[in-house]
């Protein structure tokens, strides 16, 4: 009987040293997963007021007030389409800035539009063109997406995002190869980057090209995600307020008076303030203040 408990406890031993080893050599290494970019960006304008305005001069000094629109894949057709009456009544028309007289020249452009990602940067680079805006996905920080959600126009901060437009979800860098190879030209212009958490995602990168290229640019950037399909408000009430001459102060308020389901904040730090010195970057802006 002692003999046969003792085989007994042999064979359990023997088994479980068998197991062990199958074990150990089948399982595979396990990796930790990546860490991306927090889901909720940073936040922090909830009291900011810029000061100063769009710098008009140099919007008018050509005698023609150019804006280039682009809305991203994915936008609602009622959006897009409703901005385009709008549109048509205002192109052509002129407007005045001190005695001085400007011809308004609209452009609209949509995710099938031909070449679109293309012909943003040629946008940003044309030095005629005063006002560029994207309306549209920011693909979790990694950039503006046209013909579908992998057609991006890469300008991340560099950052690790979760892209949970993917099951399971996709996990990469956010480069910035795009601006990165955009030259922007020594010009005076307003850029608009309207999609869900700008300010986070891409005031750093943009404002570092801009110094790179030596460019005067008034970026406007947006806090909390953006909802679609009350973009086409948004948008034209910025291109109403230009046309008005507005302040940055009155254009922000407008901005963020619009409340759609989410609440959003407008972001600039001008580069030109009237009877004060004229910034040269995001940086001097943030200091001065």
């Amino acid at each position: 009987m002692y003999y046969r408990n003792r085989q007994s406890r042999r064979l359990v031993f023997l088994l479980a040293a068998v197991l062990l080893v199958i074990f150990l050599n089948g399982a595979k290494k396990r990796t930790a997963a990546p860490t991306p970019a927090r889901k909720e960006p940073k936040r922090t304008h909830a009291n900011y007021v810029p000061k100063g305005r769009p710098w008009y001069e140099r919007m008018f000094a050509d005698g023609v007030l150019r804006i280039a629109l682009f809305w991203g894949w994915d936008h609602p057709r009622e959006t897009i389409e409703a901005v385009f009456p709008a549109f048509e009544m205002l192109n052509g028309k002129t407007v005045y800035f001190n005695g001085r007289a400007a011809r308004i020249e609209l452009g609209v452009f949509t995710s099938v539009t031909p070449n679109a990602k293309a012909l943003f940067k040629d946008a940003l680079e044309d030095p005629t063109i005063d006002v560029v805006i994207y309306s549209g996905h920011a693909r979790y920080g990694g950039g503006m997406a046209f013909s579908d959600k992998d057609d991006i126009f890469r300008s991340g901060n560099g950052e690790l995002i979760e892209d949970r437009h993917e099951t399971p979800y996709r996990y990469y860098h956010a480069t910035s190869e795009d601006l990165d190879a955009t030259r922007f030209p020594p010009e005076y212009r307003i850029i608009m980057l309207n999609s869900c958490d700008s300010e986070a995602h891409f005031r750093q990168s943009w404002t570092r090209r801009f110094s790179e290229c030596a460019a005067p640019i008034d970026l406007l950037t947006v806090e909390f995600p953006v909802f679609n399909l009350y973009d086409h408000v948004r948008i034209l009430n910025l291109v109403r307020d230009l046309l008005a001459l507005s302040d940055w102060k009155t254009i922000k308020q407008h901005y963020d008076s619009e409340v759609h389901r989410r609440k959003n904040r407008l972001v600039v730090y001008p580069v030109f303030v009237p009877d004060s010195d004229e910034y040269a970057s995001f940086e001097d802006a943030v200091a001065h203040d």
